[in-house]
This record gives structure tokens, sequence and C-alpha cells, in this order.
């Protein structure tokens, strides 16, 4: 229902409130720079490295870590810095754009790397560098700061990921594919759970659930403190797809000084808090809440066909150091939303475009704990239990404003409501446990467990036959000469009330051998709904003839899980299995310069049992798809440093299936051939940053067609029906888009400003992403970006440090 570009536009469109206060000249005015610096593999502290505080490429201090591995810088003078991290037997670790800000400690702190004793050039803790060890040699990571100030993103996290080899993100949508694959194929980890209720507004029926996402993240601007990202081939650790990895770290609340900031707007309230927790000692405190209604922006803008989209959105997080041994991290999240759509908007939209009405209302939460066990001076013990619960209800209905003479009126339009109603339950409760140590001075053993209790409680039902205008010819029809297909409450309707246990088991071991570095791995998965169990081997090869070079090649085994809906499709849709990727790949990486890195990594995956839905009628499922993705990722990246950054990224990407239904191969719905983007931003001074990116990407295929006018002959109204006769012979349009942001940052006294503004889409390109059809005109609907949408963003925070 949620099938307008304009949504997004209202969406991010955040008129905010101005504040006028009178400034206080601090031409002095400092603050603090502290971290803590920590071994990648046994979380233990670096004592004795050395740090530099860096501004404009000149030292402007050094420390050096203390016996646990912390440091500090105070009385910093506010602006823009760097800092750099040097050990024996360490890589080389920079943080940029680290912001010090007057009564504001930032805290930096850093996991490093091991490597060899010589003096080490290569950079990796940065944006768009490798991720650390224990990651794969194409993962690379992304910080809170660039992810805040990623053009056309409006601090989306999501959107953000398009500056990365092998993803699209076009922006209409809070999601990503890569290499593809579908969004609904990606991993996304929260804090090392398993979390995908990230988008608000992803529909199980209609146009969101092709398009794989929802419109809105749950995660308000700087609440993601980092962004790990694998294409494929990652290690034995992380199971249950077999697309891409994300892992994204939820933001640590800040130690020594306490930070709360808010917005008010037309749309609702925002705030949050960053700071000790004044309740425990040692322990941070993360909060943020916001609430949204878009109704009175939806009128102020002229789009009244929308409907009333509101949200509520909650997350908490703490760290407590217990002792030098033990840390515990409480993590809880809550989404909540509702959306409703009636005959008035339905006669506001152009054209009566769109017709549907209904509401729909979703509760999601996750409840986390972990906790760290440093076990002697080589090893790490990581113990989680997380509950997570989504509940979903859903009704759809038409209206027929064409039934209601040249001027239709919501009294006299004829509808039929809650022709459909879903309800959509998920709760589990989970435990994971991840092991890793240092085995003597050339290897590094890591195992752990995952076993979690899902409970579903599944309901799809109609209230009567459903005529629909788009079928495929396979589907079935009473009659065969009938142009439409008619869900009915018979063959359409189901039920799923089911418990059942999934447990995983994973072990790989990493073994230095002079330049050569092999990572064998064995993961072991058992789902409880398919009563099925399989062991996915998987193996990487890392060669590092140099500093600043290194060659991978390996690859494995990855099953992908039928996804819940699927199952609740239809009875028979339990026997489903898991989907399966064998991957095979080949990296290459070098340090140009210190601060700029080339990468290229070639790949192939072959897919087995695709589960393959062969009639709309009954939603009936199998696993007898094939396919394969080949192709080859580039990047050129620059960190932050001499006050700009850039980073420009090609994918060639060639993605087949075949469904096994007598049509033979075909490219898959994620197929794009060609993806560019660059993006690059500039700090002119401390105050602005500057920023802007271009994309494009092949048009997404779609299927040939033919028109049926009249299909109804004289039983109903004019209707056109639209038979779908080959599967992705066509394609949409290119995409291409670009986007400009500029931020802004002051101080007026003890308050500090920070504000924004953010394009999409600069000119206007009419980007298409999906088709609606109109069976009331018989015309294909192009779905997608097709104007300008700005962000306008204007926060207020407040900043102080305890006993200053």
């Amino acid at each position: 229902m949620l099938h307008h570009s304009s949504l997004l536009a209202a969406l991010l469109l955040f008129a905010s409130a101005s504040v006028s206060t009178r400034a206080q000249a601090q031409q002095e005015a400092a603050g603090a720079v502290r971290g803590r610096i920590a071994d990648s593999v046994t979380g233990r502290a670096v004592p004795t490295a050395t740090v530099h505080l860096m501004r404009n490429q000149k030292i402007h201090g050094t420390a050096e870590a203390d016996t646990a591995g912390k440091f500090s810088f105070d009385e910093v003078p506010e602006g823009v810095y760097s800092v750099e991290v040097e050990e024996q037997g360490y890589v080389k670790a920079v943080q940029a754009d680290v912001r010090v800000v007057l009564r504001r400690v930032a805290a930096v702190d850093f996991e490093l790397v091991r490597g060899s004793d010589e003096a080490l050039e290569q950079v990796v803790v940065t944006a768009r560098g490798p991720a650390g060890s224990r990651a794969t040699p194409n993962t690379v990571q992304l910080e809170r700061e660039e992810i805040r100030r990623n053009p056309g993103s409006a601090g989306d996290v999501f959107r953000a990921l398009d500056v990365l080899p092998g993803v699209v993100a076009t922006g209409e949508f809070s999601n990503f594919t890569v290499r593809g694959n579908g969004p609904r194929d990606n991993l996304i980890l929260i804090d090392g759970i398993p979390f995908d209720k990230v988008a608000h507004f992803d529909e199980s029926l209609g146009e969101e659930e092709i398009n794989g996402g929802g419109r809105y993240s749950i995660f308000a601007p700087n609440i993601i403190g980092s962004a790990k990202f694998s294409p494929g081939g990652w290690r034995a650790a992380e199971g249950g797809k077999n697309g891409s990895l994300l892992e994204l770290g939820i933001a640590d609340g800040n130690f020594a000084s306490s930070t709360v900031g808010a917005r008010f707007d037309i749309i609702g309230v925002e705030a949050d808090y960053d700071g000790p927790s004044y309740v425990a000692d040692n322990t941070s405190l993360l909060l943020s809440g916001r609430k949204f209604d878009f109704s009175n922006l939806f009128k102020a803008i002229g789009e009244d066909d929308i409907g009333t989209p509101r949200m509520t959105d909650f997350i908490a997080k703490s760290v407590t150091d217990l002792d030098d041994n033990n840390s515990l991290e409480l993590l809880a999240i809550y989404a909540g939303e509702d959306f409703k759509r009636t005959v008035e908007n339905a006669l506001a939209s152009d054209n009566f475009e769109d017709v549907d009405i209904g509401e729909s209302e979703q509760d999601s939460t996750l409840l986390g704990a972990r906790w760290r066990w440093y076990l002697g001076e080589d090893a790490q013990l990581r113990n989680t239990v997380y509950y997570r619960n989504s509940d979903k209800t859903s009704t759809e209905g038409e209206a027929y404003p064409d039934l209601a003479g040249p001027d239709p009126t919501p009294a006299t339009t004829p509808i039929r409501e809650n022709i459909l109603r879903i309800k959509e339950v998920e709760k589990e409760i989970g435990w994971r446990s991840d092991f890793s140590t240092v085995l003597g001075s050339d290897g590094i053993f890591s195992a752990g467990t995952h076993v979690a209790r899902v409970d579903l409680d599944f309901d799809r039902r109609l209230s009567g036959d459903w005529t629909r205008y788009v079928y495929d010819q396979s589907d079935f029809r009473a009659d065969p000469t009938q142009r439409y297909i008619v869900l009915t409450p018979e063959e359409f309707d189901s039920t799923l009330s089911a418990a059942e246990t999934r447990i995983a088991a994973y072990a790989d071991y990493a073994w230095t051998i002079g330049d050569f570095t092999w990572t064998p791995g064995m993961r072991y998965e058992h789902d409880g709904f398919a009563g099925k169990s399989v062991v996915a081997p998987r193996l990487l090869l890392s060669w590092q003839p140099d500093a600043i070079t290194r060659v991978w090649t390996g690859g494995g085994v990855y099953y992908q899980a039928p996804r819940y809906l699927d199952i609740a499709a239809d009875p028979s849709n339990l026997d489903l299995k898991s989907e399966r990727s064998t991957q095979y790949l080949l990296g290459f990486s070098r340090h140009l310069r210190e601060d700029l890195r080339f990468s290229a990594e070639g790949y192939y995956q072959d897919l087995d049992d695709l589960i393959v839905f062969d009639d709309r009628t009954t939603d009936t499922a199998r696993n007898i798809g094939e396919g394969y993705a080949t192709g080859v990722d580039l990047m050129l990246a620059k960190r932050m440093s001499r006050d700009w950054s850039a980073s420009a990224t090609y994918s060639y990407s060639r993605a087949r299936r075949d469904d096994k239904l007598g049509e033979g191969e075909f490219a898959s719905d994620w197929d794009r051939p060609h993806a560019f983007g660059i993006v690059g931003a500039w700090q002119p001074t401390d105050r602005w940053t500057l920023s802007a990116k271009w994309k494009y990407a092949s048009g997404r295929p779609t299927d040939a067609f033919i028109v049926h006018s009249d299909v109804l002959g004289g039983a109903g109204p004019v209707r056109y029906s639209k038979e779908l006769t080959r599967t992705n012979t066509e394609r949409l349009p290119a995409y291409h888009s670009l986007s400009m942001r500029a931020d802004y940052q002051r101080r007026f006294g003890p308050l500090s400003l920070v504000a924004y503004l953010d394009v999409l889409n600069v000119y206007g390109r009419k980007n298409g992403n999906a088709y609606e059809w109109d069976e009331r005109r018989g015309v294909n609907i192009i779905e997608g970006l097709d104007e300008l949408l700005p962000t306008i963003g204007l926060r207020l925070e407040y900043s102080w440090t305890p006993g200053t």
C-alpha cells in the first residue's frame, strides 16, 4: 500500500524549529580525547602502545597506553582530529574524524590486529578498511561518522552501504542488495544477535514484500557505532543466510562525559542521552527515543493519498566493566508502528492508481545480555542470551471509485474492507557462546554454539473470493480461457502454529606459516522445522608477501533457512529445506599509500535447492530451483586525511536461476550487471563538511507480458489483466542519482548546534524500481524515486563532564 516515492520524501523531510541562543566566544574552549587499546583476539589490554593525536597532518600530542591499555589527552582545543596507534607486533591503526567539543570527552577505542614485528604501513581501523583479524579479508568497516554523513542516506545505515563494492541501494527503501542476491538474503546481526525487523512499514503483502525492505530504519542517526560488512565467503561463525553479512554494533555510551540531544519538528520528537549511567559504577548508558506521526506533514505538503503512518522507537544499551576480566552489556530495542489507509486516501491518488485500503500494526522487541570473560592472557569467552518478539496484524481491502460516477466521494464510493487478514507472531529465545584463543605464536582457534527456540503463530485468511489481474501462464484457472486468477479461501487460507529448536555449532583455526595464513572451518546447523541437519565446510587461504599487499582465495558452503512466511503459506511448506550456496572467491588488496587502498575480488556462487513458488493461487513451494552468480568487485578508497576522503567502486555481476518449470535459465530478480559509484567528502573548516555521491546501476529485470482487455466481459466493470509470459526477459531503465549533503556544527555557549541539508536525487531522475499494474486503465505504473528529495535536520546538544 505504501508505494509512492512521495512517502519517502515525507519521511525524510524534517522541517525543524529554529533556536536562537546568544554565543559565548571562548577562544581556548577545550575538551578531551580518551580511549582504550586492546588485542582484537583476546580482548586484553595492549600496554605501552604509542598514541598520536593528529591535526592538519601534524602531531598535536603523544601519549603511551598504561597497563590497562588506556590513554588520555586532556585540554584539547575544539576541532577535528585523528588518532593513530602503533605498537610492535601489531598493524598500525588510525581513527579519523574525531571531533572534540567543549566539556565533552571523545571516546576512541581500538582493537589492534596482530601483524609482523616490522614497521607496518598498512592502516586497518579506518572507514572502508579491513575490519580485523577474525574477519575475512573482504570485510570492510564503516564508522559512526561516515555512516552519519553519507550523502543521500539521511543517516540511515542501510542506505549508506551503497558506498561499498557489490552493494546496490537505490534510496527508495531502507535495504540493499548484494551480488545479485535479494534483501532477504542478507544476514543482519545487532550486537551479535540475529534480528531482521530493522525497518518500518515492511508489509507482508504488496510491493514492499516484492522489494524486500521497509521504508524507514528503526535506528536513529548516530545510534549505530560501526557496521562491518562482508559480501560473501565469511567464516564459519555465522550462518542462516547466504547473501551477505552485516554486523551492526550499537554505539557504546560514553564512560567519561554526558551528552543530551533533542530534535522537535512537525512530525514529532526525538531525544537521546549518551554518557555515564550515574546509577552503577563503571557503567555507560546510551538511550534513544523518538515518536513520529506523519499525518500533519502529509497534509502540509499536499500528499493526502499516502495514508497515516506512525512509528515509535526506543533503544537502550549499557556497558559495565565488572572487573579487569569481566564486562556486561545489556541491550533493549522496541520498534512499534501502525499505518492506516482509507477511502479518502484512495480517492486522492492520481487517476485512482492506488485504491488499496487497510491498516496494519506491528510491535517488535529485542532484549539481549552479553557477558565477556577474559580468560588468562590469551583467550576470551562471550556468552549472549536474547529474546526477540514480533507481533503484527494487517488487513487489506479495495475501493472502487470507477463505480461511483464521474465525481466519486467517500460516501458514494463502494469499498470492500478486510478482504485479507494476516497475523504474524514470531518469538525467539536464544543463547550464543563464542570462544577464541591464541595458540602459540602462529594460530588463533575459535569455536562456538548457538541454540534458539522459535515459536511461530501465523494466520492468513480471505473473507471471500478475490480476483487478481496479474497472473502467470502456469497459475491455476478453473477455465483455461479465463484471463485472471481468483484467490479462494479454500486454497489460499493458511495457519501455522509451531515451536521448534534451531541449533548451530562451529569451529575454525587460523594458522600462519610464514607469509601464508590458512583458516579451515566447519559449521553444523540443525533446523527443527524441517527436521534436517547440514554440515557447511569453509576454507580461506591468505598470502601477505609484504606489509601493504594481500592476496586471498577460498570459499565454502552456506545454507539459508526458509523464511517463516514461506513456511506458513501452505502446510506442505513445512517440508522445505534450506537453500544452498557454494561460494568461491579470489581477492587482492594493496595500500598504494598509507591513506589510499585498492581492492579487487572475483567470485562465483553455485545455487541449489532454491525455493520455487509455482502457483499464486495456492502458495505451495518446492526446493527445485538452481542458479549461479558470478562477477568482480573493485574499490579504490582514500580515508579521511588532509581534510578530504573519497572512494570509487565498480561491480560487474551476472546472476541467473532456473526454477525448473520449463522456462529455462533467466536473470534473477536482483541481477544488475553493472554498478558504479563515487563518493567524496571535504572538510574546509572544523564547522563544515561537504559531501557528494553519484551512483549508477543497470535496471532491474522485469517480466514480459501481454495485456487482455475487458476480461470480465459483461459480468462486471471494465478490467484489464496482465499475463506474464516470460520471466525477467526485459529490464527497467537504468538507475542513476546524484546526492549532495552539507553538515554544519557550531557551539553556542554550553549548547552545540548540529545541522545538515541532505538532498537525494538532485537532478530529479525518474528512477524505476518496479511496476504496479492498474487494472482499471490497463497500464503499468512505474514505482521508484522520481523527484528531488531534500532532508533538513536540526539538532541541539548539551554536554558536561562530571567533576568539571
